[in-house]
């Protein structure tokens, strides 16, 4: 994939979705499994990023979590919440959802990277358990 080019938003999203590096993925998961009811969140994952979805007030804080929802005029297009590409988004989303093969996407800028969310799944605490193994 070649580099995207971001411009900085003048106005933030409203999160929806929080990105969390695995470095800190242990801290986070940890916080996650205190025996308190879970959020109602939905998780995907990379080796080196974990990505939580679900309503704002929902999203755990962590230092060091980057947050992201998706663009409103490409509801499919997933990003930062404080930056957008510097293309037409409608075009960009058309491209990504081509390459990616499923609907929404996640394009990330720090790891770069393009990730499907169409698979993310319930958080549930036997997921958390798998997540912590994986990610640590």
């Amino acid at each position: 994939m070649q580099a995207m080019a971001w411009q900085a938003r003048a106005t933030a999203l409203a999160p929806a979705g929080m990105v969390v590096p695995a470095a800190l993925a242990t801290t986070l998961l940890a916080r996650l499994r205190t025996g308190k009811p879970l959020p109602a969140l939905s998780a995907v994952a990379t080796r080196d990023l974990l990505v939580l979805l679900g309503a704002n007030d929902a999203l755990p804080w962590v230092d060091g979590a980057r947050y992201c929802a998706p663009h409103p005029q490409a509801p499919n297009l997933w990003m930062p919440t404080h930056l957008e590409p510097a293309l037409p988004v409608d075009l960009v989303q058309t491209n990504l959802l081509a390459r990616a093969g499923s609907s929404p996407v996640l394009l990330w800028h720090a790891p770069e990277l393009l990730l499907p969310l169409a698979a993310a799944q319930a958080l549930t605490p036997s997921l958390l358990g798998w997540l912590a193994g994986e990610l640590a």
